[in-house]
């Protein structure tokens, strides 16, 4: 009888652990950009976050520059950034200094699917161009 118990406990115990995993699995579910019904964006529209980026960032003295500082991040259902990572850097310290502008910037209007607020896996171009 008290094995029959115990195996009845361990059964619960492990249906119970195997419940929490898939509950957290969904909250950590990470979608494209392309395939959410509303896609994250920038307060403003991308317009504005060029914008803030050409106020915020100090250009490289680096004459005739010609690249981009290419990022990726996971926009939260709460706006925020994170897991912001430099995918190409153009030297010069652009890279950690556009990421530390995305990081400190303001919140993102955060993506749908489905009628919920999702994390949104995104990537972000930023040009970066001096004179000659």
């Amino acid at each position: 009888m008290k094995k029959v118990l115990l195996l009845f406990l361990l059964l619960c115990c492990v249906e119970f652990a195997m419940a929490q995993d898939t509950a957290i699995e969904i909250e950590a579910m990470v979608y494209r950009d392309s395939v959410v019904d509303i896609k994250p964006e920038f307060p403003g529209g991308i317009e504005n976050c060029y914008k803030y980026f050409a106020k915020n960032f100090t250009l490289p003295n680096a004459k005739g520059l010609v690249d981009k500082v290419v990022l990726s991040f996971i926009i939260e259902p709460d706006g925020t950034l994170t897991d912001i990572r430099v995918i190409h850097d153009a030297g010069f310290g652009t890279g950690p200094q556009i990421a530390k502008l995305l990081e400190t910037g303001p919140k993102w209007i955060p993506g749908e699917k489905d009628g919920k607020k999702v994390r949104v896996f995104h990537t972000l171009p930023i040009p970066v161009i001096t004179e000659e």
